[in-house]
């Protein structure tokens, strides 16, 4: 592997430093090799997965500068990566993986349980690398854990930063659905020096099962928000062609599954608590391209949690008109038009929504 021989010297004097038997001197084996960038500096280092000893159910994470002696390196730890058995056979399988990332200015990097790399719009690390460990479990496919670790200079110790749940749809293409940042106090003050794994899986299985009501904070991917300034843009420029082409994108669902199922994913990946003006906007922009099922799943979510956002009645009733629907689609126009005009902006209320609460089908 490149670069093993860097440290090859080194590993086999860790390894000898933990041996009690003369026939145990062998260099470690390598199981992977990162590049990286940890400390901010510009330096260089190597991050390690070393297999562990044949009595350890676990590997070892070792991070080392890719020039320099025993004594530099930065963490050595056998707790962090524990090994459990397979339901299926005798094998051990890897609790967590071991990523590196690039810090970029206002986004992070995750992994979802697809192993597909995602862009989170959330700053993060502006410079430099971090260290994600990613959870792996046997037969779930639909979420994951991303424990995000960046170093800091002042304690020179891997701390961890962010802690966030990767759901992708347990049905049709599978993909991502939704990223939440649980609390850093679901694991407390945690260092890769001071990092059990073991312990950790057990608070995340918890974390998941206890959920407080509402669920955890959302974030929202790069590429989502990228896909509504694009669709926002071709629709004021009238460009009907691109604009329905980017929200076709905003589906989920390919040619071997079909289109997935509204119900499984909208909700889950467009409805943002603390940005119900976006998700109001998705839900417009939904109906507008005649994805009427959609945009009345999603319009319906905001005004759930956002009753205050008025015009979100307005675009659920024109979907709902447009599906035929206009037993509730009156309702939804009147609820519009009687909190416009309790805002004393009467005159602004556009007249299909009299025509259609009086049961005149008006364009």
């Amino acid at each position: 592997m490149k670069g093993c021989s860097i440290l090859l010297g080194g590993l086999l004097a860790i390894a000898t430093s933990v041996a009690f038997t003369p026939h145990a001197l062998a260099a470690p084996q390598v199981l992977k090799e990162i590049p990286a960038s940890l400390l901010g500096d510009g330096s260089r280092q190597n991050v390690f997965v070393l297999a562990g000893g044949a009595d350890e159910a676990s590997n070892r994470l070792l991070i080392a500068p890719v020039q320099g002696r025993n004594e530099d390196i930065l963490l050595d730890t056998s707790k962090a990566l524990p090994l459990t058995k397979s339901q299926y056979s005798s094998d051990l399988l890897d609790s967590f993986s071991v990523r590196v990332f690039n810090g970029r200015p206002g986004a992070m990097t995750v992994v979802d349980p697809q192993e597909e790399e995602v862009l989170v719009k959330q700053r993060f690390v502006e410079a430099g690398d971090y260290i994600a460990l990613v959870t792996n479990e046997e037969d779930n496919a639909v979420y994951n854990f991303n424990l995000l670790f960046t170093f800091n200079k002042g304690s020179k110790q891997f701390e961890l930063k962010s802690l966030l749940k990767v759901v992708n749809n347990d049905s049709c293409d599978r993909s991502l659905v939704s990223i939440a940042e649980l609390p850093i106090e679901t694991l407390g003050p945690t260092t890769l020096a001071s990092f059990n794994g073991l312990e950790a899986l057990k608070k995340l299985r918890a974390a998941n099962v206890g959920s407080p009501q509402g669920g955890y904070k959302k974030l929202m991917t790069v590429g989502s928000a990228d896909l509504l300034d694009k669709a926002l843009a071709a629709y004021r420029k009238g460009d009907s062609s691109s604009f329905k082409e980017v929200m076709g994108n905003m589906l989920m669902g390919n040619d071997a599954h079909g289109a997935c199922s509204p119900e499984s994913y909208i909700v889950g990946k467009y409805f943002f608590s603390q940005q119900p003006g976006w998700s109001n906007d998705v839900g417009f922009l939904l109906g507008e391209a005649g994805y009427y099922t959609e945009s009345v799943q999603l319009l319906n979510a905001v005004i759930a949690h956002n009753p205050e956002r008025t015009v979100a009645y307005l675009n659920l009733a024109d979907s709902y008109w447009a599906m035929n629907n206009k037993e509730r689609a009156v309702p939804a126009y009147k609820q519009y038009a009687s909190r416009m005009s309790d805002a004393g902006k009467a005159s602004k209320i556009p007249a299909r929504v009299a025509e259609r609460s009086a049961g005149v089908s008006g364009s």
